[in-house]
């Protein structure tokens, strides 16, 4: 998933619930329904062993998905940024959090 992908994306959800370690986002109807489980797998190459981001679960019903992240690689603050309202910090958040979940730091 492109950064600008993930920029595009973040306009179209809210965080339900983020405790450090699990994030819930909130998504449009309209997203949920044109996203679907196959586009979500382009989040697979970020999780999984020696990644920050241990997985993710899609729920279409409540058009909501979790995110489950190592908070101690991960900070919540730069979690809540990336999805909070504004857009500049949004931007720099990114900017640091790439870097430490790319497919590429998970092999470091």
């Amino acid at each position: 998933m492109s950064s600008d992908s993930l920029m595009a994306l973040r306009r179209y959800v809210t965080i339900a619930h983020h405790i450090p370690g699990r994030l819930r986002l909130r998504f449009n109807n309209k997203l949920i329904a044109a996203l679907g489980k196959t586009k979500l797998s382009a989040l697979d190459e970020y999780c999984g062993p020696g990644s920050s981001l241990r997985g993710y679960s899609l729920n279409a019903a409540t058009g909501s998905l979790l995110l489950e992240y190592d908070a101690k690689r991960l900070s919540p603050d730069l979690i809540s940024q990336l999805f909070g309202d504004d857009d500049a910090k949004a931007d720099l958040a990114l900017a640091e959090l790439l870097p430490i979940i790319s497919p590429s730091a998970a092999k470091e």
